[in-house]
């Protein structure tokens, strides 16, 4: 398979070395790669320094071709550039501030050959940092790509255009990938193919440039992309990055330069919007980021240097078809040294089929119970299968995503001294569309972090979702496995068990997602049979007893995340909201909303939005509490009438 790797150049001398040092020694036919490389008028000795790579490897690759601008011209007339000049089937954007690992293309042909046809652009994996995007656990199919690292067919290179040159920099890449969706086809993440990518070694290293840039690109993905609500909502973003900009002339010469330009296409923008997008279906996501954002941004992948082998427990009762789409999640894990151990309750078995149809591309092992014992049994059944140090449990409707087992072996090896490891994970409010529950779709999704548990953790509350848990199986050997007499919150009531005996390691990553039901109903169901259990648990916890540190405790309530001067800022920024004349106009309409509210039930959801529109009620006098007046400060930015204030005071300054 040939690819055409198409790169910018700008400056960019100090990072070439260790870009042809990779990729010269990937693993793959370097005859079916092609370089092709385009400079936006670079000057330094960027040039220089290819011309003399060229030279060295002109008959290591297909080809090998130099391209110079005049101009500075952006990011992606520069990508676009290099693309034309090329022929191959696949086009390759690649950032030269990185280096590839060597299996990365072949791990690229491998999803590429596999993927349905619909699927023509593929994203790699960024280390040490990547964009901690969501996408399908089962499907691995995501809303965006970033164009650091990016596989495209040519066949939608050409029916695009590829990125959007009036684009300067930042967005391009959200920009194409939205025009890919809206054509009707879908964006594949490969996690196995991994790519070091330098600039993104510190989530703290924002440039004001790239301040500069991602301004005028999310207004011009505004313009073209959305409603007229969106594009007024474009200038609370503008109010937000402000103030990064105040120190940095050149910053604010490159933006208001980037965004008098947008200006001038602003109608080009809107006619895209009314032709191509208004009546396709297509919703595009204008939060930031532009999609959903796991939990973990800041974690430094890495791949782990020991090899543990895991067990995966999987309780199931008669549900072949949901099950199937777990196990296929199963088979998209980056650290493959895992067993998966399939139970079965139930008088009539009808999954080992489905089960063993995943034998040869998983190590996998199916019981049969044969009789209706209950989940707490069938879990302890799986747990006395294990023959691996380590073990987890997943139920059979929920996934985990593809570096579960990687970041889990990364997270033992760096913290030997304990024997329980949590991650993140997401709860998704899942609508079932058909009886079986294997047809879905997710109509919310939720945080469950695990940032700095500690063990008290556990006695305060349940943290976490049952298949964020890693633990060495010696903890089941000693303290036991499931209490047969709890039918729900078994898992609280083990883990409680388990701290009481070992320290824990957790990351705030999030690496599992698990289903609850949007129907208001149904999850009435669940939580009454929750609540048939919490006495008995409750008393249960009681009888457990453990020495806890100062810090330990105080760290439920206090943690040191925080600066002094956080605090004096948001105090003086909670001061100065309510000392303002739009705030003390709110807090009139609201309290005469109260009063409605106190008055009628008739009423009742209609003054409660009144009275949410308006804003949150003000702290306490002289609060002294960090998170709750930073929680007041963003409320009251956020409400409607603040937003419909600050609208109208930009258009009287137009």
């Amino acid at each position: 398979m040939d690819f055409d790797i198409c790169c910018c150049t700008c400056n960019s001398e100090q990072w070439l070395e260790e870009f042809f040092r990779a990729i010269s020694a990937v693993n793959y036919d370097k005859k079916c790669l092609h370089l092709y490389v385009t400079d936006n008028n670079s000057t330094d000795n960027t040039v220089a320094v290819l011309k003399n790579y060229k030279q060295s490897l002109s008959n290591v690759f297909g080809d090998f071709e130099i391209m110079e601008l005049g101009e500075n011209s952006g990011f992606g007339k520069a990508c676009n550039n290099s693309a034309r000049a090329g022929k191959s089937d696949y086009i390759f954007f690649y950032h030269v501030d990185t280096a590839i690992y060597q299996d990365a293309f072949c791990e690229l042909e491998k999803a590429i050959l596999k993927a349905d046809k619909r699927t023509v652009a593929f994203e790699m994996r960024q280390f040490p940092l990547e964009y901690t995007k969501y996408y399908d656990p089962v499907t691995l199919k995501t809303d965006w790509a970033s164009g650091a690292a990016m596989v495209l067919t040519r066949k939608v290179f050409e029916l695009t255009g590829g990125f959007d040159e009036s684009i300067f920099m930042y967005c391009e890449d959200v920009d194409l990938s939205w025009r890919i969706r809206l054509a009707g086809y879908d964006i594949q993440y490969v996690p196995s193919a991994i790519t070091e990518h330098f600039t993104m070694s510190e989530t703290s290293e924002i440039k004001t440039s790239q301040i500069a840039g991602q301004l005028a690109g999310d207004k011009i993905l505004r313009l073209k992309f959305g409603t007229k609500q969106d594009i007024k909502d474009w200038y609370f973003c503008e109010k937000r990055f402000e103030p990064c900009l105040n120190d940095d002339l050149e910053a604010q010469q490159l933006a208001k330069k980037l965004l008098t330009q947008a200006e001038k296409n602003k109608s080009h923008y809107r006619n895209f919007y009314k032709t191509k997008l208004k009546n396709s279906g297509f919703i595009p996501c204008f939060q930031v980021g532009y999609t959903y954002f796991r939990l973990g941004a800041e974690y430094q992948n890495q791949l782990p240097k020991d090899k543990p082998k895991f067990s995966l427990i999987i309780r199931t009762y008669q549900r072949p078809n949901v099950m199937k789409k777990t196990l296929q999640s199963l088979l998209n894990q980056t650290y493959k040294n895992f067993r998966v151990i399939v139970v079965e309750d139930g008088e009539n078995p009808v999954s080992q089929d489905v089960i063993l149809s995943f034998a040869e591309q998983l190590d996998i092992r199916y019981l049969s119970v044969n009789k209706n014992v209950g989940r707490c049994e069938v879990g302890n059944i799986g747990l006395a299968q294990v023959d691996t140090k380590y073990a987890c449990f997943l139920d059979d409707d929920d996934y985990l995503f593809a570096d579960f087992f990687e970041v889990n072996a990364r997270l033992i090896e760096t913290n030997p001294q304990c024997k329980m490891f949590c991650s993140s994970s997401v709860g998704a409010k899942t609508k079932y569309l058909n009886q079986d529950g294997s047809q879905f779709e997710f109509v919310e999704k939720n945080y469950l972090s695990a940032k700095n548990l500690r063990r008290i953790n556990f006695y305060a509350a349940n943290p976490v979702a049952i298949q964020s848990v890693v633990f060495e199986i010696a903890l089941f050997q000693q303290y036991g496995g499931f209490d047969l007499e709890l039918d729900a919150l078994e898992d609280w009531d083990l883990w409680v068990r388990y701290a009481t005996h070992c320290e824990i390691a957790s990351t705030e990553k999030t690496l599992s997602l698990f289903k609850v039901p949007a129907d208001k109903k149904q999850e009435q169901k669940r939580i009454n049979a929750i609540d048939k259990y919490r006495t008995k648990a409750y008393t249960k916890l009681a009888k457990y007893s453990s020495n806890f540190d100062a810090q330990e405790i105080y760290g439920l309530f206090w943690t040191p995340d925080m600066e002094i001067q956080d605090f004096e800022q948001i105090q003086q920024s909670a001061t100065e909201i309510q000392q303002s004349k739009v705030w003390k106009i709110a807090k009139g309409l609201r309290l005469v909303c109260g009063v409605l509210h106190n008055m009628t039930t008739a009423m009742f959801e209609f003054t409660e939005n009144i009275m949410e529109f308006f804003g949150p009620d003000a702290p306490e006098q002289d609060c002294q509490e960090y998170k709750m007046l930073q929680k007041f400060v963003m409320d009251t930015q956020n409400c409607g009438f603040m937003q419909f204030v600050h609208r109208m005071a930009n258009k009287r300054q137009k």
